[in-house]
């Protein structure tokens, strides 16, 4: 449940221009998963990642979520005004904090 909170956090925090962004978020268990599409929308972010949460995470199981298209990394470092302090790193800490 831990990791669902923070694929829809990714998700809801991402800036949104064309959605690209938004709709890349990809789930991996045990290994990233490297693909991209820039037809994907929020909606499947997330239909495509929580149940992949659901069904094959768990305790002791690692998982990643992760953005591959190019300009990710610049958005993760405040390169948009829509996300100035970035989308990963201050949902991940936000989810964490909400647990303490």
């Amino acid at each position: 449940r831990i990791t669902a909170r923070m694929l829809q956090g990714v998700v809801f925090r991402s800036p949104v221009d064309t959605g690209a962004y938004r709709g890349n978020h990809r789930v991996g268990v045990g290994k990233v998963d490297y693909t991209t599409s820039l037809n994907d929308t929020a909606n499947v972010s997330t239909s495509k990642g929580l149940p992949i949460i659901m069904q094959n995470g768990g305790l002791g199981k690692v998982v990643y979520i992760s953005n591959n298209l190019p300009y990710a990394i610049a958005l993760e470092n405040g390169h948009s005004k829509q996300a100035a302090t970035g989308v990963y790193a201050i949902t991940f800490k936000s989810v964490v904090d909400s647990l303490r």
